[in-house]
């Protein structure tokens, strides 16, 4: 398959959602996620990893990071709510992650099947 220039929306995208992890990460040792249990900022850490990954994926214009962004889009929107831990700024970023997965799922034939 022929190498696919990815286009300026999905970098802009990409480089957003990167910073998003970045901050994620750090607020992963915020005390209020420590007293939710000692699993719990193991499970965001991989949530956020996943998400991370995705974004690699993406930046490579590949159909896997189109897939494991939705995973991780999904299992985050599920644990947060079995957390009871959804708030202001979790709606409005599922307002943004939908926006994103919108633009992806447009350019997804596009996108490169292989690893």
């Amino acid at each position: 398959m022929a190498i696919v220039k990815r286009p300026r929306i999905i970098s802009i995208i990409c480089i957003a959602l990167v910073l998003g992890c970045l901050v994620s990460f750090f607020y992963l040792f915020a005390p209020s996620i420590k007293k939710l249990g000692g699993l719990i900022p193991a499970v965001l850490g991989l949530i956020i990893t996943l998400q991370f990954v995705s974004v690699i994926g993406l930046w490579h214009m590949k159909r896997w990071g189109v897939q494991l962004f939705l995973i991780s889009y999904f299992i985050r929107f599920i644990t947060f709510y079995l957390l009871g831990i959804l708030s202001t700024y979790q709606s409005v970023a599922a307002v943004f992650m939908t926006f994103y997965i919108i633009v992806f799922l447009v350019h997804y034939r596009k996108m490169d099947i292989n690893l």
